[in-house]
């Protein structure tokens, strides 16, 4: 007999301690995990809605369904007495065989498992989940391996385990998990690769849809590759354990061998699914923002938030108007605005649009991009893109400002010449005016044609620090530090601004200087009928109802004037107020305005800065007339209306002083009450 070596029983006493040492960690994790799950409780709605494994639905602004999200799931509930004896045991063989003794947490898995990270310094995969554990990561998305999240996963299936009895977690988890190309659940799965209703499988069948549990996709025998020696391998492993544990006789195990070293007889059946996923932007942008906002209230992750979505039969109240919507998506899938791409082969020129019921800030339409729809959930270019906004911007970045910090009135007079200013650069800044220099013109003057030099001159008295603050102020987050500086008065900006924020921010000049924030949704009931999560939008009044009309009575000018940049936007018997933009190189095109009723925003442009080719007309200005003008076709007629303390005068646009009976094409002003200028010198 060979000799033991010193060193050898030295490792021989080490090793039993060791172990018992890990095991009194895993004891001691154990029990804080199970003393602290009562305070994980509050997961406890969240999972017994997830459960339902049953798609939501959103309603529109009139109550008619217009998205079944989660429906684009291959999935059919099937009760566990209605699933085959084979296939459960199968399941629990080959995943979790002490599944019916354990209280969430296999504790001889997970004590292995742990021992095993610690070895290995972190650098092995923690394992050990139970089916439980597995069902509370398909309920919550989350799949990292890392303590943390393990422990977390832990309590979880502790919480679970209090509300949920054995077979029901069982029957929920063979109901939802990834079984297949978009496949979800044993009965489809069934189906996908058998052609079977699930009652009718084979020992081996069974064997199959449980073995490929660890990565469906690398079993699937209709691939490209062949998957013959794979499959049949890891059949025979799930026989094996079965045969093991004794669910299965030594004759049943014969006879699925045999199936097995024959070969499995696969027979697909194709999977159709009616819903394609591919709903209206307004509904992508919906869905993006209750995920955001179930992520936040519900304090879960956002992969969570999105299973609720589509598992736990929510009904969501959306704010589309669905008769607006359509109008936006025709005018939008018009060929006049497909212009291909000079630069980029099979992309063409792109557009967006957002419309807003400003009093509420709900988003009644919005389209994110030219032609029909085909993509779910692509890119939003409504909510997504950001562009540099050119003379659209002068509205939030110069005039809102001017007025809150009394730098200006409507009637101020700029020189507009060819102007130099201070950067702080060698060279300075030197705009250029693209309707020619005008000379001294009134402030409505420089907003009818967009002229540049009065909007920086502008600028430099308020300083564009204070512009940036009261831009945040109506909801533009994108701005950044490189933003503070005099180019800001015509909408050069680092990142730019989506149409949606731009929208959010006309909205609150429309809605007489309140902001609020813009939401695509209103509320969302559970499938009791009890709202589970309501909006919560940014309200805040950031000027003055006086300042707000004043602006807008501004706005109309490059509507109504001779001048005017936007007079294409006229609506009958609806007063209307609009700022065109256009950038450098004619890379973005805007139309924003809005009328007493709806505020709207239109971008179009390509992707990737390339020169508009248009005919010299400005092509996001014909699609805000056209969508605008239908909107607005059966609505009363209004105007803005005038709030008090605003006083009006006739003014000499020479001088931007009270008319004397000498001067000349004198026109009506609105001032706020006590800015009102002295009388015209001039004449």
């Amino acid at each position: 007999m060979r000799k033991k070596d010193k060193n050898e029983d030295i490792e021989q006493k080490k090793h039993p301690i060791f172990k018992a040492f890990i095991k009194l960690i895993i004891i001691i994790v154990l029990l804080i995990i199970l003393l602290f799950g009562i305070s994980f409780y509050n997961w406890k709605p969240i999972a017994e809605v997830l459960i339902l494994n049953t798609p939501s639905i959103v309603l529109d602004s009139d109550g008619n369904e217009i998205a079944k999200i989660g429906a684009t799931r291959n999935t059919e509930t099937i009760k566990l007495h209605d699933l085959p004896n084979n296939l459960k045991n199968a399941y629990i063989a080959i995943e979790d065989q002490r599944f019916y003794k354990h209280f969430g947490v296999d504790i001889k898995r997970t004590t292995a498992a742990i021992a095993s990270y610690i070895i290995h310094l972190g650098n092995a995969s923690f394992g050990g989940s139970s089916i439980t554990q597995q069902l509370v990561k398909n309920l919550t998305g989350d799949m990292a391996d890392n303590p943390l999240r393990k422990v977390s996963e832990w309590s979880k299936a502790i919480s679970l385990e209090l509300f949920m009895t054995k077979d029901e977690i069982l029957e929920t988890y063979l109901n939802i998990i990834y079984t297949g190309p978009n496949i979800y659940g044993v009965q489809k799965a069934s189906e996908y690769y058998f052609s079977k209703n699930i009652q009718d499988l084979s020992l081996a069948e069974c064997a199959y849809i449980a073995g490929i549990n660890i990565a469906p996709n690398a079993f699937n025998p209709f691939g490209e590759k062949d998957n013959t020696e794979k499959i049949a391998k890891r059949v025979t492993t799930v026989l094996n354990k079965m045969k093991e544990l004794g669910y299965i006789k030594e004759d049943e195990y014969t006879t699925a061998i045999n199936e097995v070293k024959s070969g499995i007889i696969f027979k697909q059946t194709k999977m159709e699914n009616n819903n394609s996923g591919v709903y209206s932007y307004h509904t992508d942008a919906l869905i993006n923002e209750v995920i955001k906002d179930l992520s936040k209230e519900k304090r879960i992750s956002k992969e969570c938030a999105e299973n609720l979505l589509n598992l736990g039969g929510l009904t969501i109240q959306s704010t589309q108007n669905s008769t607006i919507q359509t109008i936006v998506e025709k005018e939008f899938e018009k060929n006049i605005y497909m212009k291909k791409s000079k630069n980029e082969e099979d992309k063409t020129s792109q557009a967006a649009m957002v419309i807003i019921n400003h009093e509420n800030g709900e988003v009644i339409a919005c389209v994110g991009g030219l032609g029909k729809k085909e993509t779910a959930r692509g890119l939003n270019r409504a909510t997504s893109s950001t562009r540099q906004t050119g003379s659209a911007g002068k509205p939030l970045s110069v005039l809102v400002p001017g007025f809150c910090e009394n730098e200006i009135t409507a009637s101020s007079v700029f020189v507009d010449i060819e102007t130099t200013f201070d950067d702080g650069t060698e060279e300075g800044y030197t705009p250029t005016d693209y309707n020619g220099f005008q000379g001294a013109i009134t402030l409505r003057r420089a907003v009818e044609s967009s002229q540049n030099i009065p909007f920086v001159k502008i600028m430099e008295k308020i300083t564009p620090a204070t512009s940036i603050k009261y831009m945040k102020k109506m909801g533009i987050t994108t701005l950044t530090e490189v933003d503070n500086n005099l180019n800001l008065a015509l909408g050069g900006l680092d990142k730019g601004i989506s149409p949606l924020e731009l929208a959010g921010g006309y909205a609150t000049i429309a809605n007489d200087g309140r902001y609020t924030e813009p939401t695509f949704y209103t509320e969302i009931k559970n499938n009791k009928g009890k709202t589970v999560l309501k909006t919560s939008q940014d309200v805040r009044r950031v000027f003055s109802k006086q300042i707000a009309y004043v602006i807008k009575e501004l706005l109309t000018q490059p509507v109504k004037g001779t001048y005017g940049t936007a007079t294409y936007c006229t609506i009958p018997n609806i007063e209307t107020a609009a700022k065109t933009g256009t950038t450098n190189d004619n890379y973005d095109r805007w139309l924003c305005g809005f009328t007493p009723y709806y505020t709207a925003v239109t971008w179009y442009g390509f992707d990737k800065n390339e020169t508009i080719e248009f005919g010299g007309k400005n092509p996001a200005g014909l699609i805000w007339a056209n969508v605008m003008k239908s909107v607005h076709k059966d609505l009363e007629r209004k105007n803005f209306e005038r709030p008090d303390n605003i006083e009006n005068a006739t003014i000499c646009p020479s001088s931007g002083k009270v008319a004397n009976g000498n001067c000349q094409n004198t026109y009506t002003e609105y001032f706020l009450q006590g800015t009102m200028p002295e009388t015209c010198t001039v004449h």
